[in-house]
């Protein structure tokens, strides 16, 4: 395991950015949190917003709600709730939360290069989805503005799905994974992990890799296989395979090694 911590922590180091290597060594020393804190609070507008290329894809610095809902990804995952940075992003989704639940771009986006699933009126439900759940993880009570995010993709799903999308599938997988007393979360539930995960026989390391990104608690008789799976799938260069480049393969062994913190393995 020490071999698999060091080849980890050199990939994150060498491939990773000053805010990933800040979160390194915030899961190696508590002591690190002001410095995350620093670093994570660079990708924040004024308006409460994220944009600035916390979202890889999107390097503009117009606030987008798919780069809010990665920045409420990682206050969760680091404990920052308490913080600045969250009071100031719930004020910014407050203000900008459409009348029907959902949140969308701006228009200012466009004068960027943006990804197929940014823009007005592009996704609204995978916007919606992310930041939905952020939220719903991170336990916010604000329920005007919970509920009216699940009235709008619940309003929407019976057309959302007959696209058997992969963001949508991702939207609402995300949001109603953790709202089981829904009564159509089964349904809904059902239809996206078709899409997503269409062979569900075999426990995978994508399905490993994928749980510990999302922060899905992996069941506790899965964890020596879990284990098992990511020391061997460990790649060369220390890192583990991800199919949406450097980047996120950086945050994704960053997620690895807290998650094995996390259940008293290393650290």
């Amino acid at each position: 395991m020490n071999e698999l911590v060091k080849k980890a922590e050199n990939y994150i180091i060498t491939n990773g950015t000053t805010l990933q290597k800040a979160c390194l060594n915030f899961i190696k020393s508590d002591s690190g949190k002001e410095d995350a804190i620093k670093e994570l609070s660079k990708y924040q507008n004024e308006d409460g917003g994220w944009a600035n290329g916390l979202e890889f894809e999107y390097q503009g610095n117009v606030s987008s709600p798919f780069t809010t809902a990665v920045a409420l990804n990682l206050m969760l995952k680091f404990g920052l709730k308490d913080t600045i940075l969250y009071q100031e992003t719930y004020m910014y989704l407050k203000n900008t939360q459409k009348e029907n639940g959902m949140w969308d771009d701006v228009k200012e986006m466009l004068k960027f290069e943006i990804p197929g699933y940014m823009g007005p009126g592009i996704y609204p439900e995978y916007k919606t989805g992310m930041v939905l759940k952020g939220l719903l993880k991170l336990n916010e009570n604000d329920r005007e503005m919970i509920d009216s995010a699940i009235n709008y993709l619940l309003v929407n799903f019976d057309e959302i799905s007959k696209r058997n999308d992969f963001w949508s599938a991702i939207a609402y997988s995300s949001a109603f994974a953790v709202l089981p007393h829904i009564d159509e979360s089964k349904k809904i539930m059902g239809w996206a992990l078709g899409i997503l995960m269409p062979n569900t026989e075999e426990f995978s390391l994508t399905q490993v890799i994928g749980m510990i990104d999302d922060d899905i608690p992996l069941p506790n008789q899965a964890k020596d296989i879990a284990i098992k799976m990511l020391v061997s799938g460990q790649e060369s260069d220390g890192g583990w395979p991800h199919k949406f480049g450097t980047y996120n393969r950086v945050w994704s062994a960053i997620y690895i090694l807290r998650y094995l913190k996390n259940i008293k393995v290393i650290y």
